[in-house]
């Protein structure tokens, strides 16, 4: 019996070419392919989630609702989680971050990620701009 394997065509990311969500000492770059979401994030040394991100998520959050999945390319960050506890990230490392944290730039690399995601698509649709 003869076995066909459907064409798929792959699609080559332009964050250039995507939504920018600016957010003071922080922008993301978002590209949306049906549910699926990445993004290019640069934090700067300085950046405070609290202040430049919950504002413009429905309800303030004081944590950090989304999961995230990337890969960190350059800086250092520090995450806390709710229970107090914090890990660091530094460059070349992939992480899986759940929701309830805050992130920190540590020294004065910015840190330049990049995500992807099926679940952040909608938590960036209603961000206020």
């Amino acid at each position: 019996q003869l076995h066909t394997t459907p064409l798929y065509t792959m699609t080559i990311v332009d964050y250039n070419a995507g939504t920018v969500k600016d957010m003071g000492l922080a922008q993301a770059k978002v590209v949306t392919m049906d549910d699926k979401t990445t993004m290019e994030i640069t934090l700067n040394p300085g950046f405070d989630w609290v202040k430049e991100v919950s504002p413009k998520l429905p309800g303030c959050p004081e944590w950090c609702p989304a999961n995230h999945f990337g890969y960190l390319q350059s800086g250092t960050m520090k995450v806390q989680y709710k229970d107090g506890s914090t890990e660091t990230v530094n460059a070349g490392s992939s992480y899986n971050i759940p929701p309830g944290h805050l992130p920190e730039v540590i020294g004065d690399v910015p840190c330049v990620m990049v995500e992807f995601s099926q679940s952040t698509a909608a938590v960036v649709k209603d961000m206020k701009d």
